[in-house]
């Protein structure tokens, strides 16, 4: 009676009542059972960056020099790993202590794969600040991470070129001399410097190559998804939004 009650109230609201899966039974065959975890809905759900699989790439270089979650780390590196078989360089700005450019390359050498790597970061956080653009919340020197010398000896190694460059967006750009890319991962969290790195990388970018945006859904850096939604619209890109990671991303076609 009173189970029927509530169903019957939350029906009026527009609202259905379902059981929560916390007893669900995961076969013993299922690979990987500790991936399928909660927390937020308590739903046993595949979640493949908490399984030996992908933790074993996440090493001690790598975590101790991002400030990016294991979920977020494990798309950028899936989505990556897929465009290895394409013809360009790979493009990161944004770099921030490294630790997702040492992922990339760990990945590449993992492979044997030779691509040349592009890694900018301004190496001394947000040189200035745009009210209108990137909120009144932001502050110059914001977002500070390691110094240009020691992202390039975490990225030292005899077998791939990393080219490092210490600057701002879009004056560094000039810089890069790459004139194809496979892969690009854009992560400077502001307006203008977004929308000069995805417009130069989308010009770049060859057919099947992927963007991976940071931050894409994370209301604090509205200024970096409207450059990104300009640059996208004037091109008929489409941007794919995921939201559980604030990330996003694109496929050239």
């Amino acid at each position: 009676m009173f189970k029927s009650l509530i169903r019957s109230t939350l029906s009026t609201l527009g609202w259905q009542a379902n059981r929560l899966n916390r007893g669900q039974v995961i076969p013993v065959e299922l690979p990987e059972p500790e991936t399928y975890a909660g927390p937020e809905d308590f739903s046993r759900l595949h979640r493949p960056w908490q399984g030996a699989g992908f933790l074993k790439c996440l090493t001690p270089a790598v975590r101790a020099n991002t400030m990016l979650s294991p979920q977020k780390l494990y798309l950028l590196r899936k989505l990556f790993v897929s465009t290895l078989g394409l013809p360009g360089d790979v493009f990161e700005a944004g770099a921030g202590s490294g630790g997702s450019a040492r992922l990339m390359l760990d990945s590449l050498l993992a492979r044997g794969v030779k691509k040349r790597m592009w890694v900018l970061d301004t190496f001394a956080g947000y040189p200035e600040a745009d009210a209108a653009r990137d909120g009144q919340h932001v502050r110059p020197q914001q977002c500070q991470c390691n110094s240009e010398a020691e992202v390039t000896a975490l990225l030292a190694n005899p077998a791939v070129e990393v080219r490092v460059v210490a600057g701002r967006i879009p004056a560094t750009l000039a810089q890069v001399s790459a004139t194809s890319l496979c892969f690009a991962h854009i992560d400077v969290n502001l307006h203008q410097p977004t929308r000069a790195a995805t417009e130069f990388c989308w010009d770049r970018l060859v057919p099947g190559g992927i963007m991976v945006f940071d931050d894409y859904g994370w209301p604090a850096t509205f200024g970096a998804r409207t450059a990104i939604d300009e640059v996208c619209a004037a091109r008929g890109a489409e941007v794919i939004c995921l939201p559980e990671t604030t990330q996003a991303f694109l496929i050239k076609r």
